[in-house]
């Protein structure tokens, strides 16, 4: 005699036909992290044939599918199943009552038909998976309920959904989190809700027909028990990973790799180690996480039990205690992963005679084993680069951060921003890239741009290039300049002026262009060597400052001309040497210094012409030499005036002529002359010598006094003319006195002497 009451079973649906379904067959599919199945086969207790239409129209509408251990008295335990009708068989008339296969599954399963691209920024799993499914499960009257997990909450800066369903989105970032979902069926409301969980903490305890979590394991005639059984219980063990070595690259800090391992081996102490690397946008403090829930992953598929039941409640996410086994190292709690459903009434149906009677296959794992999802859905991989426009916060033309990064708006985004959130920063490939040396060109806002992803990764862009489009042409207009290649640069902000390098390879044309658009500096840290093989040619708009810290040589092969519009000032710090091979002219519009802080030595070696045409000064601080090799001759038109303030010499080594054609005059205060041999004085006319007090000529030798007529010595007070012991004075007063020894007196002619008074001795 049958003890536990036999399985009912139920179906509800959000619209009727005017009458109740009869189950005559379930099938039920349920797994952790996985959306769960429903075929229910029922039949309408309806007397009049269903048009196909009335049937259409059940399709998507709400269901409850219930498996109910009903008495006399009351209900024992229900099992209850809700979701929505995905598909509808229509499987004829039986008894001329319409038999359909209901297909009833989560709403979340829906979402595989919702196919988007879309990225995500500055948001963690918790929050993406919230926007995600509050609109997408809202629809359908759904929710999800996140409850207390931890994982999930880190932001990250940049998540990309890419050509994906809503499902796989979800699913993908639910199994990089290490977060499993259940199920959880409200029968008051007729609707299930996706659960969120991070460990086997927070799963329910199953609840037996007698309200208690244990589950006896009876083999034979289990009907007979006042509790539902577990039939058959296997314990499973697989060979599987024992261990992970995950490594990322953090391009932060290229030069540590992020390396950590969850180690671990099998109970023969081997290890089978799996190496995972480069699978998702780094987050910099998850790395060890990760390689954790992959060796839980790995653990709880080696670690697994299977069994036969008769335990309607029976779904994945309890917990139950196994009794009644055995094997006592089996008597312990699990957590229920995988349950597979299969009831039926007895009767008749299209395909035949169907046994009543239900059974479910699960399998479990030990409860201190985390039931860590495995990385099932693939991430989408983007075949190929793409092309996306550069994006910047309003009015930036440049935008930019310190690693040369910028934000990209891509063209398949369904709502576009064109701002400084279009997207994450990327980074931007350049030709060259080291510490503080390489290349440096970054795009602008409003440029078409090349990305390529990191792996396929749509989370990971990287800019390769850029490219030309109807609003940006080439810089040299095509195929016009065909020949042409080279950079322009363009003024920020506001444009209008450009920095260029152009190269022309048109044959006879060749050219290379350099075009700043405002300054160009120049720094040579060593030698700088210029070759021009024809001419070179330079125009300033204004001044022009050349400093060498050295020497500075030039060389022209020819001619140099060399024209200053206004002033031209040289300052030479030391000497200065110009040699000129054959004529130097020199001409001086208006005035010309020259000061000379110490010596200067002027050397021609043939004649010097000088032609002043006025006036001409010589200002000597100290001695003034003149030195003359040959024979000197000054000639002035007018006058000359010579200032000495010390000493005053002149050195002639062989004759010195001095033709005055005027006067000349010579004042000082003591006048010296030194002649070695004679010295002569010619004068065209007069000679006049005029002292301020005494003259006196002193001569070793002779001294003569020659006039051609007469001879007049004029002195105002007293002349005396003496030789030795003789004398001649002749006084103002008409006194003349003749003193000498002896005293001749001849003449050739008369002798006459006139006097008032004569006396002789």
């Amino acid at each position: 005699m049958q003890r536990i009451p036999i399985l009912r079973y139920e179906l509800e649906l959000s619209e009727e036909l005017g009458a109740p379904w009869t189950v005559v067959a379930i099938n039920v599919e349920e797994a952790l992290d996985h959306p769960y199945r429903a075929q229910v086969e029922a039949v309408a207790d309806l007397t009049d044939e269903v048009d196909a239409t009335e049937l259409d129209s059940l399709l998507g509408c709400d269901a409850v599918v219930r498996l109910v251990r009903r008495d006399m008295a009351e209900d024992a335990s229900t099992r209850t199943i809700c979701g929505v009708v995905t598909r509808l068989d229509f499987l004829g008339h039986l008894e001329s009552q319409p038999s359909v296969r209901f297909h009833i599954g989560p709403a979340f399963a829906l979402l595989r038909q919702r196919v988007d691209s879309r990225i995500f920024q500055d948001m963690s799993v918790q929050d993406i998976v919230s926007e995600v499914l509050e609109g997408a499960l809202g629809d359908f009257g759904r929710s999800i309920d996140l409850g207390d997990v931890a994982r999930g909450k880190r932001v990250r800066d940049y998540c990309t959904q890419f050509r994906e369903s809503d499902f796989d989105f979800v699913s993908r970032l639910l199994e990089e989190e290490g977060i499993s979902y259940e199920f959880r069926h409200d029968e008051e409301s007729g609707k299930e809700t996706l659960v969120l969980h991070d460990g086997n903490g927070a799963y329910e305890p199953l609840a037996n027909i007698d309200g208690a979590a244990d589950v006896p394991c009876i083999e034979n005639e289990p009907e007979q028990a006042n509790v539902e059984s577990i039939q058959n219980f296997e314990w499973l063990r697989r060979m599987t990973s024992t261990a992970v070595l995950r490594r990322d690259f953090d391009w932060t800090t290229p030069s540590d790799l992020l390396t950590e391992p969850a180690d671990g081996e099998d109970d023969r102490g081997r290890v089978r180690r799996v190496y995972i690397h480069g699978q998702r946008r780094y987050v910099n403090d998850d790395l060890s996480e990760r390689s954790k829930d992959a060796q839980e992953a790995a653990l709880s598929r080696g670690q697994r039990a299977r069994g036969r039941s008769n335990v309607s409640v029976m779904r994945p996410g309890l917990r139950f205690s196994l009794t009644n086994h055995d094997r006592s190292d089996l008597l312990r709690e699990y957590l229920i992963v995988d349950v597979v459903h299969r009831g039926a009434d007895r009767h008749t149906s299209t395909s035949g005679v169907i046994e009543g009677g239900y059974h479910n296959e699960f399998e479990c794992i030990p409860v201190d084993v985390v039931a860590r999802p495995e990385r099932r859905t693939a991430r989408p991989t983007v075949r190929g680069p793409q092309t996306a426009t550069v994006t910047g916060a309003s009015g930036d033309e440049i935008c930019t951060d310190e690693h040369g990064r910028i934000r990209v708006q891509f063209h398949w985004e369904e709502q576009p921003k064109y701002d400084d959130t279009s997207s994450c920063w990327v980074r931007c490939a350049q030709s060259w890239a080291g510490p503080s040396w390489g290349a440096q060109f970054i795009p602008r806002v409003g440029m078409e741009v090349v990305v390529e992803f990191l792996d396929g990764n749509p989370d990971r862009p990287l800019v390769t290039g850029c490219v030309y489009n109807g609003n940006n042409p080439p810089p040299f207009a095509l195929p016009d300049h065909k020949t042409q290649s080279g950079w322009r640069t363009n003024s920020s902000p506001g444009g209008g002026g450009s920095n260029e390098l152009r190269f022309e390879d048109a044959a006879g044309s060749e050219e290379i262009y350099l075009h700043g658009q405002k300054d160009w500096n120049t720094k040579i840290e060593n030698d700088k060597t210029e070759s021009i093989g024809h001419d070179e040619s330079n125009t300033i708009g204004n001044d022009h400052t050349e400093s060498v810290g050295n020497d500075h040589s030039e060389t022209v092969g020819n001619d140099q001309t060399i024209t200053i519009g206004n002033d031209q000032t040289e300052s030479i710090g030391h000497d200065q040497t110009l040699t000129v091979g054959n004529d130097q002219t020199v001409t001086i519009a208006s005035n010309q210094t020259a000061t000379i802080g110490m010596d200067r030595t002027e050397m021609i070696g043939l004649n010097a012409v000088e032609t002043v045409g006025v006036s001409k000064t010589i200002l000597v601080g100290g001695l003034f030499a003149q030195t003359v090799g040959g024979a000197m001759a000054m000639v002035v038109g007018e006058g000359v005036s010579v200032g000495v303030a010390g000493s005053h010499s002149l050195t002639v080594g062989d004759d010195a002529v001095e033709s005055v054609v005027g006067a000349k005059s010579v004042q000082a205060q003591s006048l010296s002359t030194t002649l070695e041999n004679e010295a002569t004085i010619t004068t065209g006319k007069d000679l006049g010598v005029s002292v301020g007090k005494a003259l006196t000529v002193t001569a070793k030798d002779n001294i003569g006094i020659k006039g051609d007529k007469e001879a007049t010595i004029d002195i105002a007070k007293k002349l005396v003319i003496k030789c030795g012991k003789a004398s001649i004075a002749l006084k103002s007063n008409g006194d003349v006195v003749i003193k000498g020894a002896n005293i001749t007196i001849k003449a050739s002619g008369k002798l006459v002497a006139k006097g008032s008074k004569i006396e002789q001795n």
